[in-house]
């Protein structure tokens, strides 16, 4: 059985490009600056963390996609991480046949294809929580540079994944 964490390096592998996207389409109205001075309240924290697990729960169910994707092409979920991962590093080799590399190549155009319904998916999870994407980076941002806020935000959602 693949573990989560197999599961969650696919996905960072195969989609690093969809939270790059979201972050430039915001980044540039927004400098560093002023992402780092962004007031946060405690409605916003809870807004993000709800819109947080809205679209890590969108995730799973494209990691879930993308497996049985995987699966349908006669690959193995490890071997084609394997392939995905020499194929990301140019100092390492891969071992891969010509038919593997061949179904690999297959498979990361199918879900470049996806990449635009899963960011269309996430950005409208982010909005049925009351946030707008540009609120939600900034949000995000605020967070990343603030410890304070991390605190806040993980008792947020202890307190949210006890009560669920």
């Amino acid at each position: 059985m693949i573990n989560a964490r197999k599961i969650a390096t696919l996905f960072v592998f195969l989609f690093i490009g969809t939270s790059t996207t979201m972050l430039a389409q915001v980044s540039p109205q927004m400098g560093q600056e002023k992402a780092a001075e962004t007031d946060v309240s405690d409605k916003d924290l809870k807004m993000f963390a709800d819109a947080y697990q809205s679209v890590q729960m969108a995730n799973q169910q494209a990691q879930q996609k993308m497996m049985k994707m995987i699966q349908d092409k006669g690959m193995d979920v490890q071997r084609f991480q394997e392939i995905q991962q020499a194929s990301a590093n140019p100092n390492q080799e891969s071992d891969a046949t010509a038919e593997e590399m061949k179904k690999h190549q297959e498979l990361v155009g199918e879900f470049q294809k996806m990449q635009p319904q899963l960011q269309k998916d996430m950005e409208k999870a982010v909005v049925a929580t009351g946030l707008s994407m540009e609120r939600y980076q900034a949000v995000a941002s605020a967070i990343q540079n603030n410890q304070a806020l991390q605190q806040k935000l993980q008792k947020i959602m202890m307190e949210q994944n006890t009560e669920g």
